[in-house]
């Protein structure tokens, strides 16, 4: 039996609305929302040869925890010889132990929001963040920030307005700097 011209057009049309709606779900996918209330945090894991039986915290190592980001540093200019000559206070606190350091390896997009949001949540960015870069809505997903001020800790920021975007509410005190009018067109040698 032969199909007609009709029904096979009408095949056609379907699998293409098919294949749009399959692309756009991945594409831009939903938003994802975490629940009022974070969850309780995690036991630690026992230490060698203690009892696995006790489920009290430990208390914390430190009272304050500082955050440094610098968007676009080179580890190399924090580490090692280069370090040593432009960032010599920093240098100093890592190899004395004082602070410990974390290099990430950015995935694209590298915009400011989609790399701002895999960080405090952990997950991977989509490229519909990349349009969302310019007007970010409030994060609404699960994220250090939001626990942080869920557990009473006093968060302070200051950087760029696109944090303040994401976090409406989460900071004591803040200071925002818009990104359109920081001048780095300038061009260092090394």
């Amino acid at each position: 039996m032969r199909l007609g011209c009709g029904a096979f057009a009408a095949g056609c049309v379907a699998v293409e609305v098919l294949g749009v709606a399959l692309f756009l779900r991945g594409f831009f996918p939903p938003p994802v929302r975490s629940s009022s209330q974070p969850a309780p945090p995690a036991a630690p894991e026992p230490s060698a040869g203690a009892s696995s039986s006790g489920t009290k915290l430990l208390p914390p190592l430190f009272g304050k925890v500082v955050v440094m980001l610098i968007d676009g540093l080179r580890d190399d200019f924090v580490f090692g010889s280069k370090g040593v000559k432009f960032m010599p206070y920093t240098t100093y606190l890592v190899e004395e132990g004082a602070s410990h350091s974390f290099v990430a390896e950015a995935k694209p997009p590298t915009v400011t929001m989609p790399r701002i949001k895999a960080l405090v949540t952990g997950s991977l960015p989509g490229f519909v963040d990349v349009v969302r870069n310019l007007n970010s809505p409030a994060l609404l997903e699960d994220n250090v920030v939001t626990r942080a001020t869920a557990a009473g800790k006093r968060v302070i920021f200051y950087g760029d307005e696109t944090w303040v975007k994401l976090f409406p509410k989460h900071f004591v005190e803040y200071d925002g700097t818009t990104s359109f009018f920081v001048s780095d067109y300038t061009e260092v040698s090394v």
